[in-house]
């Protein structure tokens, strides 16, 4: 007896609630579903920055525990478009699905009336289904934090807002990012550094290169874990990241080192995780207030020179390997600073 198949087919950008309705239904309906997440260079996935091989992943990702559902790419790109193709198209998604029509019958389901007819022509069985919870790919590329809690988890990753603050020590960094946390009901990333120096009993000055290797591992964990958690509803902020890192890094050990394979090692760490954060906003905050002794900060650092050295070469970091992301500098007391990052972030993210 031939086993039935089900075949979902569509570009997922992003995959959403109704999507994942259809396939579980069609699974049950069937002896199991094939989902066939297609497109070309520069669709519409693409131009949000959801091409296909980072659509197929992140559905993958979504039924990696699912053995009822397997999931496969097919790129369109040499392919006439719709609605010319269809005999390229469907013969490419056979052959990449190993059909074997001895041993299975496929069943489509479709959106379309016009794609059940062109499946019908070829002797192709399908189900048409509407549009379920009345919710579309485009409406929520459009306005994703208003259709957050339709979205595929793993597609929030590409839709997050992400803030970055940084700045010299003892700055106001930390309060502003609860504060603005508070506000906004999202999650922040604090300082990693804080939490790994009391673990370790560890001051500024005292950090090793491979404590800062783990600093740099440590704090992007962190953010990714948050801006994968079921907490973040579209903004995510962080008190720190790479970039500061290096900077004390080179403030603290770069005179002290001749290049070698630490330093090296370093720099290669650095450059993999920059290149793997994504920021929408950076809040630079001057070095205006007072220096505050916590215990485990190195008090050279509260001069008001070198502060203003370290915040100046932050900045030139910034520029060099950052300078595509927006910039608003904070230079007030706390609460300018506080409604001026308000305003910003706003700037970005209207939340529902």
């Amino acid at each position: 007896m031939k086993k039935e198949i089900a075949v979902v087919f569509g570009t997922f950008a992003p995959l959403h609630q109704g999507h994942i309705d259809l396939i579980q239904k069609a699974k049950r309906q069937y002896d199991k579903v094939r989902v066939i997440v297609s497109g070309y260079e520069g669709d519409r996935g693409e131009t949000v920055g959801l091409n296909l091989q980072k659509r197929f992943r992140y559905i993958r990702e979504t039924f990696a525990d699912d053995d009822l559902t397997e999931v496969y790419r097919l790129d369109e790109t040499d392919l006439p478009r719709y609605p010319q193709g269809w005999e390229a198209w469907l013969n490419r998604l056979l052959e990449m699905i190993a059909y074997q029509a001895d041993e299975e019958d496929l069943v489509f389901f479709v959106a379309e009336a016009d794609y059940q007819k062109e499946l019908a022509k070829r002797g192709f069985r399908s189900v048409l289904e509407e549009r379920q919870f009345g919710i579309s790919a485009s409406m929520i590329r459009e306005q994703p934090v208003k259709y957050w809690k339709y979205m595929a988890q793993a597609f929030r990753r590409q839709f997050t807002k992400k803030v970055l603050i940084i700045g010299s020590a003892s700055n106001g960094k930390t309060t502003l990012a609860k504060d603005l946390g508070r506000f906004y009901d999202a999650p922040v990333s604090l300082e990693y550094a804080r939490e790994y120096q009391l673990q370790n009993n560890v001051r500024d000055d005292e950090l090793t290169a491979k404590d800062y290797y783990y600093l740099l591992l440590g704090q992007y964990a962190q953010t990714s874990q948050l801006i994968d958690s079921p907490v973040n509803r579209g903004l995510v902020i962080a008190d720190t990241n790479s970039l500061v890192t290096k900077a004390y890094y080179d403030y603290y050990l770069e005179n002290e080192l001749e290049p070698s394979e630490e330093s090296q090692t370093f720099d290669h760490l650095f450059a993999s995780i920059l290149a793997k954060e994504k920021w929408d906003l950076i809040l630079f905050i001057k070095p205006v207030g007072s220096y505050v002794n916590d215990g485990f900060r190195d008090m050279t650092m509260a001069d008001d020179q070198i502060r203003e050295d370290f915040s100046n070469y932050l900045e030139g970091l910034k520029s060099d390997y950052l300078a595509d992301i927006p910039l608003v500098y904070l230079a007030s007391d706390y609460l300018g600073n506080y409604q001026a990052a308000k305003t910003a972030i706003e700037q970005i993210y209207q939340a529902d």
